[in-house]
């Protein structure tokens, strides 16, 4: 019976050993090597583009590279992945860094600005793409934890342990995470999953230049308009992200949002709202079952009028005449809907100015 209980003990630590070894150097989403951040921030810090990158955290990435740029941006832009083609050439070619992170939350805006507030670096002009998710209490959002201590700074609210040093820790221990992680660890020793630094703007795989603003790889951009309809399609007869449970403006994060704008404008800051559409079946569905998306969009366009901040976009495809041809999946834009709103928006800031 000892015998039995000492062979099962053994096994059992060999294959923890096994579990937490494979976790943590496979490490598919790069939980627990900050270093992937600190190789993409280099590339773009020196102006080089950079591909081959995926599963690392970008708020870690804002981080860095914000704690290492030399100058006062002219124009900063806040969002989530729908803001990341704005860049630049939109901009007369200033100096500008779209800060967009993937699934953006209020949190994730309030702590990304707040970086730039801790370096004492704010920019001339700030660029907020609204997303609905933003005053969902329930959008199910925490990745904006990896700037949990930026986001109490800026609420001069004593932090505590990182929710998302929790989650990593499980990671360490996970058999979900763990498949994956397997599959990356050929890539981790043999290097081929490291960012590359590169000239070219369209790759193989999505594209950060660096002005922070991205192009997506070849196989989204070559896509064709029956697969991307079939995407949409798929797409809106599932949930649709971060708008759930969305069945009124959050007083809680409406109250975020305010004091993010209003510290904005009290340090001097431009500030503007952009609102980039959904493909017209995600629309249609919106329309049907998420009144406060709809809503959302007043609210937004009344506080901008309000507070004299010019506001361009929509979520309504067809008010920015923009068809099914105009999107890369149920919610993110192509570059000639991007264009098209922000040509509308030279248009009338011109307009404004004469």
């Amino acid at each position: 019976m000892r015998d039995f209980i000492k062979k099962t003990s053994a096994f059992s630590i060999f294959i923890l050993f096994i579990l937490v070894f494979t976790n943590f150097y496979g490490d598919a989403a790069k939980l627990f090597h900050i270093g992937y951040e600190k190789k993409i921030a280099s590339i773009l810090l020196e102006k080089k583009n950079a591909t081959n990158i995926s599963n690392y955290d970008e708020r870690l990435l804002q981080k860095e590279i914000i704690n290492n740029i030399d100058k006062n941006p002219d124009v900063v832009v806040l969002g989530s992945s729908r803001s990341k083609l704005i860049g630049s050439k939109y901009f007369d070619n200033k100096l500008l860094f779209n800060n967009g992170v993937n699934g953006a939350s209020i949190e994730d805006l309030v702590a990304i600005y707040q970086l730039y507030k801790e370096r004492d670096i704010l920019p001339k002009k700030i660029v907020i793409v609204i997303d609905p998710w933003l005053f969902n209490e329930y959008n199910g959002l925490e990745r904006w934890t990896s700037l949990e201590k930026e986001y109490n700074d800026f609420h001069n609210k004593t932090g505590t342990f990182s929710k998302a040093q929790e989650n990593n820790f499980s990671e360490l221990i996970s058999l979900s995470y763990f498949q994956n992680s397997l599959n990356n660890l050929p890539n981790v020793f043999t290097g081929k999953s490291d960012p590359v630094s590169t000239t070219q703007k369209y790759n193989k795989t999505n594209t950060k230049l660096p002005d922070g603003s991205i192009i997506y790889g070849e196989k989204r951009i070559n896509l064709s308009q029956e697969n991307i309809d079939n995407i949409a399609r798929k797409y809106s007869t599932g949930k649709i992200y971060g708008i759930e449970n969305f069945e009124k403006i959050s007083d809680r994060n409406f109250e975020d949002f305010n004091s993010l704008c209003s510290d904005i404008i009290h340090n001097g800051i431009e500030l503007e709202f952009i609102l980039t559409p959904y493909h017209p079946i995600t629309y249609k569905k919106i329309i049907a079952n998420y009144p406060c998306v709809i809503k959302t969009e007043n609210i937004i366009k009344n506080y901008a009028e309000n507070a004299n901040i010019n506001c361009y976009g929509s979520f309504n495809p067809s008010v920015l005449e923009i068809d099914n041809s105009g999107l890369y999946d149920g919610v993110h834009s192509k570059e000639i809907t991007i264009s098209k709103i922000m040509k509308k928006r030279k248009e009338s800031s011109t307009t404004q100015k004469g």
